[in-house]
């Protein structure tokens, strides 16, 4: 078996069985609101990530709550799976390298800033644009739990593209494509598969015959990532070249756009020293 089909079928964690109840609730005509929060609170680790995710201040909740039932009550079935589906992705790579904490800690901070912004657009729902920010590096994470040399990856590339050049040289397979094969093994919507395989293809996205709803999901990420960046005190890359892709997207002029992203950066605390 080559290194590639490894990564791709052997090594891709299962989907959560709590995740297939969930997807059944969700999918049904009358979803049960009492018992989705019933299945999740079951999990006490599960419980606190998610009462945790809600409070924490990127998510602009505006409240405290105390219980998955409240997280229920104030955001919705939707936005909740959204986070569980977050908490149980987080959960398959155990691991205490500081590189795969930070990127977890990133994909939240992510996740938060893309759903507060489709919320604030009006433009898709708010927990499809959580799950694809949590999603997005998904496939980084795989290589970073089962590749030893992919930190040296990480070091050495100096951009995106030359980033996952390095990764199909290495592996015969970028974090993009792994991170696709991850979202579409555990059930969750083509479209969010799709942009998480074109996350870093904002400016080529055109010829590609992507719905709508995946571009819309590529350009709050490209949003959302200039926002982080910022916050280190740079910028993303080829945020002068995807400003104007991403602000047509997203029906903003780019003076608009940047103000979104000062809004969304003003929510994140100090780096400290």
């Amino acid at each position: 078996m080559s290194g590639t089909e490894k990564l791709l079928q052997a090594e891709l964690p299962p989907r959560p069985a709590i995740l297939v109840s969930l997807t059944e609730q969700m999918h049904s005509e009358d979803p049960d609101a009492r018992r989705v929060s019933q299945l999740v609170s079951a999990d006490v680790g599960l419980a606190s990530a998610v009462v945790k995710t809600v409070n924490s201040p990127y998510f602009g909740l505006g409240r405290q709550v105390a219980s998955v039932q409240q997280a229920v009550t104030f955001l919705g079935l939707a936005e909740v799976f959204g986070i569980v589906s977050g908490a149980l992705l987080r959960r398959s790579f155990p691991s205490k390298d500081a590189h795969m904490e930070r990127l977890w800690d990133e994909a939240a901070v992510r996740g938060a800033f893309m759903s507060r912004l489709a919320r604030e657009l009006r433009i898709l729902a708010p927990d499809r644009a959580y799950t694809c920010g949590l999603f997005e590096n998904c496939g980084m994470a795989l290589l970073l739990l089962h590749a030893e040399d992919y930190k040296a990856v990480l070091k050495q590339s100096a951009s995106p593209q030359e980033q996952r050049e390095r990764e199909r040289s290495q592996y015969g397979i970028d974090h993009a494509a792994l991170g696709q094969a991850l979202v579409r093994s555990w059930g969750l919507p083509d479209e969010l598969a799709l942009a998480v395989r074109h996350h870093h293809d904002l400016a080529a996205l055109e010829g590609q015959r992507l719905s709508w709803t995946t571009c819309q999901l590529v350009a709050l990420s490209v949003a959302a990532n200039e926002a982080l960046a910022r916050q280190a005190g740079a910028s993303t890359q080829n945020w002068s070249r995807d400003a104007a892709h991403a602000g047509q997207v997203l029906g903003l002029a780019v003076p608009e756009l940047e103000k979104q992203i000062t809004g969304l950066g003003a929510t994140l605390p100090e780096p400290t020293a």
